[in-house]
């Protein structure tokens, strides 16, 4: 079975065979023809929910020579940060180690002068990632991104929902994670919809 994949001027064909495993069209792989059906359409379901996973992946170019002084110049910026909250959260921390520390450079320059954010950064917060600090830079972000994306509506416990769930979601990927028993106890709270309540008691 053949598929051709184009991506801009290229393309190329593949085989699959019945364990979706990929082959050159030179190969003849075994293939069962009365499950050819069945397997062409699993190996689609596969790579297309992986193409589709990359392109839905935020494109974020971290601002350069960002000068922070007046009011307005904070404003320019609310776009950047609410898709810095989106490029943390959606990036595997494994990936582009050093663009990761721009934007975490970034979102901590503009939050440390926001005249319209402020950020807590608690006793409790710190409990839950644990050894995991590079998840602070997650929660701060989506912390701002949710304000800003929520003018007129959002309210503390609304942006620290968004930051601690974005947590959660780095968290649960397990990529250069340690166990955390405050994160892991977040979680089976969150699961249990008891996530507001966590919020209502720990984060006064």
């Amino acid at each position: 079975m053949f598929l051709t994949i184009a991506t801009g001027d290229k393309q190329k064909s593949y085989i699959f065979n019945r364990e979706c495993a990929i082959a050159e069209p030179n190969i003849k792989p075994k293939i069962d023809f009365m499950n050819q059906g069945k397997t062409l359409l699993l190996c689609l379901v596969i790579i297309f929910a992986n193409f589709f996973t990359v392109l839905g992946q935020t494109k974020f170019e971290v601002p350069q020579n960002v000068q922070l002084k007046e009011k307005e110049d904070y404003a320019k910026y609310e776009s950047d940060i609410i898709d810095a909250a989106k490029w943390l959260e959606e990036t595997d921390l494994d990936k582009e180690a050093d663009k990761r520390r721009e934007v975490n450079a970034f979102v901590i320059q503009w939050i440390s002068g926001s005249p319209t954010v402020n950020v807590e950064i608690t006793e409790q917060l710190m409990k839950i990632y644990g050894k995991n600090a590079q998840l602070m830079g997650v929660y701060l972000a989506s912390y701002a991104g949710n304000f800003l994306a929520n003018k007129g509506t959002a309210t503390k416990q609304s942006a620290t929902k968004a930051g601690l769930i974005s947590m959660m979601n780095v968290y649960k990927k397990g990529i250069e994670i340690s166990k955390s028993k405050e994160m892991e106890k977040l979680i089976k709270l969150t699961d249990e919809n008891k996530l507001d309540e966590y919020i209502a008691s720990k984060f006064k």
